[in-house]
């Protein structure tokens, strides 16, 4: 899902920031308080202070299953620019988010022929 809603971002001409890959699906690196109000399903938003572990920046699109990696690395920034710059902000990925979620629930109710 997080292709998918990577993929409607960049369509939309939204800004796409640093995204990282594992287990347990796509976590996007948001503009610090851009989402206060998040309220998407299967999403949490994680809280300033917390602890995010970063894959190494060479690594992409892990193929074992306990590996993270970037899915869209972060860009390089100078020293002279805000460390907020090149990451999402968070009303750039609500909608796209919701549209690939849609779209996933539809094809899961396609192939188990879930009909609601």
């Amino acid at each position: 899902m997080a292709e998918d809603t990577v993929r409607r971002m960049r369509e939309a001409g939204r800004p796409v920031g640093p995204v990282i890959l594992g287990p347990s699906g796509g976590e996007f690196i948001l503009e610090r308080g851009s989402a206060p109000r998040w309220s998407a399903p299967w999403s949490t938003l994680l809280r300033p202070g917390s602890l995010v572990l970063l894959p190494p920046p060479t690594v992409c699109h892990p193929q074992t299953a306990a590996a993270r990696g970037w899915l869209v690395p972060p860009s390089h920034h100078e020293a002279r620019e805000p460390l907020s710059a090149g990451v999402t902000p968070g009303g750039a990925l609500l909608e796209p988010y919701l549209a690939a979620v849609a779209h996933a629930e539809a094809e899961e109710a396609a192939r188990t022929g879930d009909l609601r």
